[in-house]
This record gives structure tokens, C-alpha cells and sequence, in this order.
């Protein structure tokens, strides 16, 4: 039996749920505006664990998302995913946050834009197929009409993770796309990274580092 523990910790919501055989079976949420995800994470998975009488060697896999995102949170995310997978031998799928975000609408049946705010109008952006393949690769720009509509097409719909982002693409786009507010959230995981177990696409432990596409802010 495949089980997968999926963790999302790129943004202020600390996701992880544990999959088996491509099917949810527990998951903890929390929206933390301090980012207490070290915390929250390490003692939700425990608590995941118990609750299914399952140890860290019983997992299939951990996967994780990459990001882009918070710099803090994806520290944490991949700390906590390093640290259950090396020493008990556990392979590690890694899984962009773009993407992640993009499956949340998937359902829609249509090329996806996917927009992760970063600072100002600044937006992490990529675009996938109806399929979740990629159109356009990960990157930051600013957002504005002229850009969005030159990615745009009539085939595509825009997805958010928060209100602000929300409010301010659906005013960009003027009704004239629809636009999408979902959470980042490890749910939206699970039938990607059951396919990547299937298809044996892990990661090296060792080498494998956060989406950032640019450098951290240094004060």
C-alpha cells in the first residue's frame, strides 16, 4: 500500500496530510500569520501518525512543495521532509507550488495561470496545461494588464491564494477572465505526488534546494 505524507509550508498556511493509494486519509491546516510552522508542522505529523498507528518507516514517501514562496517557510518545510527521509531511507518528491496551487483547479479543464504574490505587484507566475505540464517555466514579474493578457488566452483560467491578489487581478482582468482564490494546501498534493511514486520521479536528498528564482531579502 502506498502512503505519501505531503507537506506545503510555502506560504503563511501550514499544510500536511498523509495519501494512500491516491486517496486523502488525514490533514491538518493552519493559516499562521507568525509563521509558527516549525512548530505546528513537526507536531501535526506526529499527531497524523499516531491517529493511523503509523511509523516514519511506514511511509512510501514524503513529498514537498519547493515553492516559490516564503523563504522561512520553505526552510522549514524542507528540514522537516530531509530529516523524516534520510535516516529511514524514504525517497523525496518534490512538487513546485505553482503546480500545486494550478491542481487546485484543475477540474476546470482549461490552461491555468498561476499567481503567488510576493511583494507589491510582484507575483511568482507559471503557466500549466489542462494537464498540469508546463507552459510557462516558474518566474517573478510584475503584474500589470498589458502583461497578463499577453500570457492570457481563451482557453485559461487565472488561480490566486489570497484575497488581496484576488481583488487586485479580478480588477487587471475585468471580468474578462475568470480568476480563482484557493489555498495552497498539501491536499492539493496528493495526485501528483501519487503519480511521481508511480513513475519513481524522486529526489536526491542531497542536493535538492527551494524554488526561490531570486535571491532572499537581506536586511
Amino acid at each position: 500500500m502506498s502512503r505519501i505524507l505531503n507537506i506545503e509550508t510555502s506560504s503563511k498556511n501550514c499544510s500536511v496530510c498523509l495519501s494512500s493509494e491516491g486517496n486523502l486519509v488525514t490533514s491538518f491546516e493552519l493559516e499562521d500569520e507568525s509563521y509558527r510552522h516549525s512548530e505546528l508542522l513537526t507536531s501535526s505529523i506526529q499527531n497524523i501518525l499516531n491517529e493511523n498507528n503509523l511509523d516514519v518507516s511506514g511511509l512510501s514517501a514524503v513529498s514537498v512543495g519547493v515553492g516559490p514562496g516564503s523563504f522561512t517557510g520553505l526552510r522549514i518545510g524542507f528540514s522537516v521532509a530531509k530529516g523524516l527521509c534520510y535516516p529511514h531511507d524514504i525517497d523525496l518528491i518534490g512538487i513546485s507550488s505553482l503546480k500545486i496551487i494550478a491542481n487546485s483547479v484543475i477540474k476546470e479543464n482549461k490552461n491555468i495561470i498561476s499567481l503567488i504574490n510576493d511583494k507589491g505587484d510582484y507575483y511568482y507566475i507559471s503557466k500549466y496545461s489542462n494537464d498540469l505540464k508546463e507552459i510557462v517555466e516558474p518566474k517573478i514579474k510584475l503584474i500589470d494588464r498589458n502583461y497578463i493578457f499577453k500570457i492570457l488566452d481563451e482557453e485559461s483560467v487565472i488561480v490566486v491564494n489570497t484575497d488581496e491578489s484576488n481583488e487586485f487581478i479580478s480588477n487587471l482582468v475585468n471580468k474578462e477572465i475568470e480568476v480563482f482564490k484557493r489555498t495552497i494546501s498539501s491536499i492539493d498534493m496528493i495526485s501528483i505526488s501519487h503519480k511521481s511514486l508511480d513513475e519513481k520521479k524522486f529526489e536526491d536528498i542531497a542536493y535538492i534546494e527551494p524554488m526561490y528564482i531570486k535571491k532572499p531579502y537581506v536586511n
